[in-house]
């Protein structure tokens, strides 16, 4: 059974971090030392690894969906480089966009980490290493949502998307959506892609109403070393 090394999860989290694709065998037994590991599987698969506690479960599911027309775009939103921001109001916005996140449910990490996983996250979309463009929607000068998005070769996707928890269900999330389907068609890309979590049962019912559908499914489960 293979297990990759993840450097940037080990460097980040100052502990050794594995990853096992989709693992065929019931109990794994690790020839090398490692303080956690990642199972990402097709289908949620019982699996155990000798010496080791799976302390969490999510399915990560994949939305997407075919752009076809341009939308009315709300004269609230700007690209960030338009526009002046507290950079650390933008943390709290990412912070509320993590909170499904593994990297947050999963108590392990600790609240520490996970808000500095989250800032980290902003600070490579605002350099353009995690993101091609970062949008905000604004009502007298103050940002009550943002979304982030990259392009590949021919589809583009969502890196977090998050909406101030006073003002949700409002239509800014959908406006946003709308906005990078936008900016996609103007590039001549065709495809959006959503990743969630399928316990958020919130966005995915959100993205199903945006005409969004799930294309992949992955089952994640965290096993941390019995110390």
């Amino acid at each position: 059974m293979e297990i990759k090394k993840l450097d940037w999860d080990s460097d980040f989290f100052n502990i050794k971090v594995g990853e096992i694709i989709n693992p065929d065998i019931d109990l794994i037994v690790l020839n090398e030392d490692f303080d956690l590991i990642y199972s990402k599987s097709d289908v949620n698969n019982e699996v155990r690894i000798d010496g080791f506690i799976n302390s969490f479960f999510e399915t990560k599911v994949l939305f997407t969906k075919e752009i076809v027309q341009k939308k009315e775009i709300s004269k609230n939103i700007f690209s960030i480089s338009k526009v002046n921001i507290d950079i650390n109001f933008l943390y709290d916005l990412a912070f509320e966009s993590g909170k499904m996140s593994r990297f947050n449910l999963d108590k392990k990490f600790g609240r520490t980490k996970f808000e500095e996983l989250y800032k980290k996250w902003i600070d490579n979309s605002l350099n353009k290493q995690f993101a091609d463009e970062v949008l905000v929607y604004q009502e007298d000068g103050k940002t009550l949502g943002f979304v982030t998005y990259k392009i590949y070769h021919d589809f583009g996707t969502i890196g977090l998307i998050a909406v101030d928890s006073l003002v949700q269900g409002k239509g800014i999330g959908s406006k946003l959506i709308d906005a990078v389907e936008n900016h996609l068609l103007k590039a001549s890309i065709y495809k959006l892609n959503i990743p969630t979590q399928l316990e958020n049962k919130n966005a995915c019912s959100f993205y199903e109403k945006k005409d969004y559908k799930i294309i992949e499914t992955t089952t994640i489960k965290h096993f941390w070393k019995n110390i």
